[in-house]
């Protein structure tokens, strides 16, 4: 009986063995697997950053197309016949300075803007060609002074005279000649891509908004230029912008009757002469001055220095660093010593 009990018992254990050993789930361990040095860890894609572009002659964010456009120079009469000019407000640097007579002539450069009608274009002189050099830029006139027409011819300059390209230019009969010869952006660039006018640029403008966001320079809301007794211009700064007046009148484009305004003016003060014919000038735009850089309802005393006709007019202030313009349209005015100059 014992025997029985002993054997009944030893089945049971062994029962329960069995029972628990299938009742307990095997857990796989959890394995991590250790990176091979020769497998690169994965990193998410970097976030792309649009591109932007910036006009070289305004220093503006502009469009991919913009800143392809080409770049011309285009000599515009300034007399009181020729007035209001058209296109002028469209370019990005309008460049003034004193031709025969006493009254200023204009050399325009188009780059971010197009300009349906610019004119009146008139003749060529060689304080012009320098600044065209300056910039290696293509320029549009119509004939010139003995002097400059020498020059282009002997140098070969990329000079879109009217008189050899009457096709890119027209007149306007409602004004009289010679106040009456215009182009257009348009026209002027098909003509540098069939001349193959198309060179780098070589003047690298240097644009700051921060430089002139600081209240440490001196006010310039009202700038008068008496450039001698046969004419005067101004300034009026208003909205961030400089409005110009010639004569005491308004100037503004003559098609839609806009104002000329621009963020930044430029004062160059050099030696004008009268050349020995008594007629023709000898501007002094190689050598160093002085003058004044004016934006942002302010003036910055500036010194100007350039080194030859081919160099850039480098700005500096008082302490010799470099004097950023700010970001926007330029117009440069290009005075003799003995020319009144009030800044309030």
């Amino acid at each position: 009986m014992k025997n029985k009990s002993k054997l009944l018992l030893f089945c049971i254990i062994i029962s329960m063995c069995f029972i628990a050993e299938g009742c307990i789930k095997k857990v796989k361990p959890i394995i991590t697997p250790t990176p091979s040095p020769l497998t690169p860890a994965k990193t998410e894609a970097p976030i792309k950053t649009p591109q932007k572009y910036f006009a070289p002659y305004t220093g503006e964010e502009v469009k991919k197309e913009i800143l392809d456009n080409i770049a011309v120079l285009a000599i515009v009469e300034n007399s009181q016949t020729a007035r209001p000019q058209s296109g002028i407000n469209a370019a990005d640097i309008v460049y003034e300075t004193l031709a025969e007579g006493g009254t200023p002539r204009f050399i325009a450069l188009f780059q971010s803007g197009d300009a349906q009608k610019i004119g009146p274009i008139r003749s060529a002189r060689s304080y012009f060609l320098d600044i065209s050099k300056e910039y290696n830029l293509p320029f549009a006139h119509c004939g010139g002074s003995e002097e400059a027409l020498d020059e282009i011819k002997n140098e070969n300059l990329m000079s879109m005279n009217e008189m050899k390209y009457a096709s890119t230019y027209w007149r306007d009969n409602l004004r009289k000649a010679p106040h009456n010869l215009y182009t257009s952006t348009d026209k002027l660039r098909e003509l540098v891509k069939t001349k193959k006018f198309i060179k780098a640029p070589t003047v690298k403008l240097k644009f700051d908004k921060s430089y002139w966001d600081s209240n440490k320079f001196s006010p310039a809301t009202n700038v008068f230029l008496k450039i001698n007794n046969l004419y005067n211009t101004s300034y009026t700064y208003k909205d961030g912008l400089y409005f110009k007046s010639m004569d005491g009148v308004s100037s503004t484009n003559k098609e839609d009757k806009l104002p000329l305004a621009f963020k930044n003016i430029v004062v160059q003060i050099t030696s004008i002469k009268t050349q020995a014919d008594g007629l023709h000038l000898d501007i002094a735009l190689v050598g160093t001055g002085d003058g004044y850089v004016i934006s942002n309802g302010k003036f910055v005393k500036m010194h100007w220095s350039k080194k030859n006709v081919v160099s850039q007019t480098l700005l500096t202030d008082e302490q010799g660093n470099e004097l950023p313009l700010n970001p926007g349209k330029t117009w440069w005015n290009i005075v003799d010593k003995s020319s009144k100059i009030d800044i309030k």
